[in-house]
């Protein structure tokens, strides 16, 4: 079990440097590049990532609140939570693909940052 939380921490490191090294190649060296599919592809994989990645305060800040101690109201969080987990995946899984078809040099770190992203909402948000 520790290895897979090892490997669960790697790949959710690996998926923020994934999202900041995207995202500073982006602005510092596609910005000025001609758009065509692939830049535009890229963008759009990016600001779903960051979407997704913003979504996770947006969820715990919103979600109801529970009285662990006596469980009162527990249900209901882990109900809201887990209501969260399927359009924040999905949106994921679209970044995912459409990263496939960015700019050669960031289809591996979008990929990581993807994943690593994955990982992280199901991994804090676990009961």
């Amino acid at each position: 079990m520790a290895v897979v939380n090892a490997v669960v921490v790697v790949l959710v490191l690996l998926g923020a440097a994934g999202l900041v090294y995207s995202w500073f190649f982006y602005l510092a060296q596609m910005k000025k590049e001609p758009s065509d599919w692939r830049t535009r592809a890229t963008l759009v994989s990016l600001l779903l990532v960051s979407l997704a990645v913003l979504l996770w305060p947006v969820m715990l800040v919103l979600a109801p609140r529970a009285d662990w101690g006596s469980g009162a109201g527990v249900g209901h969080q882990i109900e809201w939570v887990e209501a969260w987990h399927r359009p924040v995946l999905r949106i994921l899984l679209v970044a995912f693909v459409l990263g496939l078809f960015a700019r050669p040099k960031l289809i591996l770190p979008i990929a990581f940052a993807c994943v690593g992203a994955a990982l992280f909402l199901l991994a804090s948000t676990a009961c």
